[in-house]
């Protein structure tokens, strides 16, 4: 099925409704554990021009296990420097981008266009059947499952289409029309002060130098801050203005007076063209509810930020990610519904707080008061910009607490990603996903002797498809040798010994003993019990 070629009356176990990056993620995540996914966008293609530019390494991490990975990274750029610069262009701070664990580089810019694609045929490849040009109008659910009406917005007169989905999935954006249709209200986190005017160029010669400067730099001036960015793919700059009291769209949409704006990095209509401008208001917003029965919302549809941390996307990415293995295991009855309970109050915590980071990014660098700037700029020069805060863990459910005996933070300790390093395998390197495979698995220094769990425990790890990881520097029989010595130094540093890591990669809890392993294992099956997993259930394997 492409572009809108659904049957009058049609079945599916799960149907996204958007089909931007978020959705089609959900839609490829679903469709490669073998469920039936339909998507519909109403839109009738693709959208052709970017608008999100960042990816982080766990997005990277996610279309590995896509199997898109390296397709995803030859169009991306890595970030391996960005500046923070005064209203001179004389840098006040560079920060160095190093590694964050997750087997790929942390920070990468990128043409949106070029990710959509690949991630779409990903997702058509795995199955799922993608119906473009078709808007959903009206959704009506039961005990049994959800009733869409929908309709090809080309063609007015033709008759409207039922889909009916055991789930559905509202991926449809900040304006979401199934937020609206279930009625659900939005929290307000706090608006941004000014919008931006975001003006993406196309080089003639991509190979000419613009400045001297990194690949993302921000420019502290107070008259006018910006945030420029080169390569968004192999081609292609973005700026971003802070607009100024008193400017109108109309006046920032011109021509002119881009071109004036962009003329100041040597860039003329001679040698680019604008392929884009638009003026961003940001909002900051959470809805109240994440799932209403058998319907539940994710990206912008479940929550909004402004761009300053560049997490946006990525979050919805994230969201898609954890709602994906728990909705696959409620498909396939080894978990109740209220398994599904666990997105929103593991996943909203975590947007949260990038949300708050992002606002007070946001408000650091864009000041345009003289005064508050010059302290600023001072206090950067004297090097007393604190650190950026370890990334944020996840909220209550199938982790350990952060008060449990064995709950650790810092990064990769439970509630957070566990670590993805170079591994060895018969004579291979290979990434640590690769090597080891999807799902659940115990990851350790030291061989794991599974006779240290009793019978009823091997039982649970049986059914739950848990992989055993022992990764050593040493080339011990059958394990797997810690090429660069990552895991080594992780187990080091924080004293532990072994982890419990989940199908989306984040660390349940950890052991700083290979004996605790017993009991962790014990909190496992604890915690996946109350959250309405049955345990006496047998994972299968998903589709590579």
């Amino acid at each position: 099925m492409s572009n809108g070629a659904l049957a009058p009356e049609t079945e599916a176990d799960v149907l996204v409704i958007g089909y931007g990056p978020v959705g089609m993620t959900a839609a490829a995540l679903l469709a490669q554990q073998g469920l039936d996914v339909i998507a519909i966008e109403k839109h009738p293609k693709l959208y052709n021009l970017p608008r999100a530019g960042h990816l982080d390494g766990e997005t990277l991490r996610t279309f590995q296990g896509l199997g898109i990975g390296e397709q995803v990274e030859i169009v991306a750029r890595p970030v391996v420097d960005f500046a923070l610069v005064d209203a001179q262009r004389q840098p006040l701070l560079s920060l160095y981008v190093g590694e964050d664990g997750h087997g790929w580089k942390p920070d990468y810019i990128s043409y949106q266009p070029e990710i959509e694609t690949i991630v779409d045929g990903a997702a058509r490849g795995f199955g799922a059947r993608v119906a473009l040009g078709v808007e959903a109008t009206e959704i009506a659910q039961d005990a049994d499952g959800v009733t869409v009406t929908a309709r090809y917005r080309a063609e007015p007169a033709a008759e409207p289409v039922s889909i009916r989905a055991r789930y559905v999935l509202g991926a449809d954006g900040a304006g979401s029309f199934v937020r609206r249709a279930l009625g659900i209200g939005l929290d307000e986190l706090g608006e941004f002060p000014h919008p931006d005017l975001v003006l993406d160029v196309e080089h003639v010669d991509p190979d000419r130098d613009l400045v001297a400067l990194p690949e993302v730099y921000q420019v502290l001036d107070p008259a006018r801050p910006v945030l420029g960015g080169r390569w968004n793919g192999a081609r292609w700059s973005r700026w971003e203005y802070a607009t100024l009291e008193g400017e109108t769209r109309e006046s920032l949409e011109r021509d002119d007076f881009a071109w004036s704006l962009l003329a100041t990095w040597g860039v003329t209509p001679s040698d680019a063209t604008i392929i884009r401008r638009a003026v961003y208001e940001f909002r900051s917003t959470v809805a109240k509810q994440w799932r209403r029965g058998r319907v539940l919302l994710l990206g912008d549809a479940a929550h909004t930020q402004p761009p300053f941390m560049g997490q946006g996307m990525l979050s919805g990415i994230r969201d898609a990610v954890n709602l994906g293995w728990k909705l696959t295991a409620v498909l396939r009855d080894q978990a109740d519904e209220s398994l599904l309970d666990t997105y929103q109050s593991e996943r909203e915590p975590h947007v949260l707080d990038l949300t708050q980071r992002s606002i007070a990014t946001g408000e650091m660098v864009t000041m345009t008061d003289p005064a508050a700037a010059a302290a600023r700029d001072a206090a950067i020069r004297a090097g007393e910009l604190p650190p950026p805060p370890i990334f944020p863990r996840l909220g209550d459910g199938i982790v350990v607490s952060s008060d449990w005996p064995g709950s650790i933070e810092a990064t990769g300790g439970d509630g957070r990603p566990g670590l993805q390093a170079r591994v060895v395998k018969s004579g291979a390197v290979e990434r640590l996903d690769d090597a080891v495979g999807p799902g659940w698995r115990i990851v350790s220094r030291h061989r794991v002797d599974r006779t240290i769990f009793t019978p009823e425990q091997r039982r649970f790890l049986d059914r739950l498809g848990v992989r055993f990881a022992h990764v050593t520097p040493g080339a011990a029989e059958g394990a797997l040798v810690d090429l660069d010595i990552d895991y080594d130094r992780w187990f080091r540093a924080n004293g532990r010994k072994a982890y419990v890591e989940r199908p989306d990669h984040y660390v349940f809890g950890t052991a700083e003993k290979i004996e605790d392993l017993p009991a962790l294992v014990d909190e496992l099956a604890a915690s996946l019990a109350a959250a309405g997993w049955r345990t006496g259930t047998t994972t299968p394997a998903a589709r590579r």
